[in-house]
């Protein structure tokens, strides 16, 4: 008996099945909120309730004198307590605004806009009011004092003369009108070669994208939520650096941390500052690390 020869199959033989390779999880932004950085993370408002309670105390003892005082019949002295419980007073949403600051930020109530070919982010509406209220308060409560001492009408047991609390009105009022006159005092301002950082003045408070080294946030006690931006200076070996108190930005802390980071690492990015895709990006989350933690 003779065996057949075997013959090949034509048939290909069947591939083995080759492991399929895992897909990396697209990364979503946070919805809600920025996340903070290590720095920002935990406690840190514990100074708050202390301070807004010692300010409710004191407000409503002037409160309560400024009542006394009606049936005093010494108007000035009337108005001068009126004046100091609205100073005091004004200090409380500003430490609301702080405190909300260092703390989670919804991007909904945030206050930012691309304005003629940069992005704008102004502060907190709530702490803008109170800012004002606190000058203008102030300056009232000086210049009150300043006159009744000064003409005689209101007798207080103050070694403080007449002038110095007129000077100092004077100047309160000036001050606020340079704040109300130079928006770039009370906004962070981020074009495609620079940035404008809200100083007390509008002096010196540009820098360039290119100077910047790094962007850091303050971790120590009396300065947390502080941004840092450590820059070249215009001699050469010199280092500067700028500080923006974004506790106070309608942003807050974190969401200016992230804004000024992304655009410091991504260069090519920059020329959206100057119209709506950076006001887009912000809003959607997209300026965050996604491997932020």
């Amino acid at each position: 008996m003779t065996s057949q020869p075997s013959t090949l199959s034509a048939e290909p033989p069947e591939a083995e099945a080759s492991p399929v390779a895992p897909v990396a999880p697209r990364w979503v932004p946070p919805r809600g909120y920025f996340p903070p950085p290590r720095e920002l993370r935990g406690n840190l408002n514990g100074w708050t309730y202390p301070a807004v309670f010692l300010v409710a105390i004191v407000a409503t003892f002037l409160a309560a004198q400024a009542a006394l005082s009606l049936d005093s019949g010494a108007p000035l002295l009337t108005a001068l307590h009126v004046a100091a419980t609205i100073w005091i007073a004004s200090f409380l949403p500003m430490i609301s605004a702080t405190s909300r600051g260092r703390s989670r930020i919804r991007i909904d109530g945030a206050r930012f806009a691309g304005d003629r070919g940069a992005l704008v982010v102004r502060r907190s509406l709530g702490y803008e009011i109170a800012l004002v209220v606190c000058f203008l308060s102030a300056a009232a409560l000086c210049a009150i004092y300043g006159i009744g001492t000064w003409t005689g009408t209101l007798t207080l047991e103050t070694p403080v003369p007449a002038w110095p609390a007129i000077a100092v009105a004077v100047l309160l009022l000036g001050y606020l009108a340079v704040y109300a006159r130079r928006p770039e005092i009370r906004r962070l301002v981020l074009t495609p070669m620079h940035i404008v950082v809200p100083t007390k003045t509008s002096i010196g408070n540009r820098v360039s994208w290119t100077a910047v080294e790094r962007v850091a946030v303050e971790s120590r006690n009396n300065a947390k939520g502080t941004i840092r931006i450590e820059y070249r200076g215009r001699r050469r070996g010199r280092h500067s650096t700028k500080r923006i108190h974004a506790e106070k930005l309608s942003i807050g802390s974190a969401g200016t941390y992230w804004l000024i980071r992304f655009y410091h690492e991504n260069p090519d990015a920059r020329a959206e500052l100057s119209d709506e895709r950076a006001v887009e990006r912000l809003r959607e989350y997209e300026v965050v690390d996604p491997f932020s933690g």
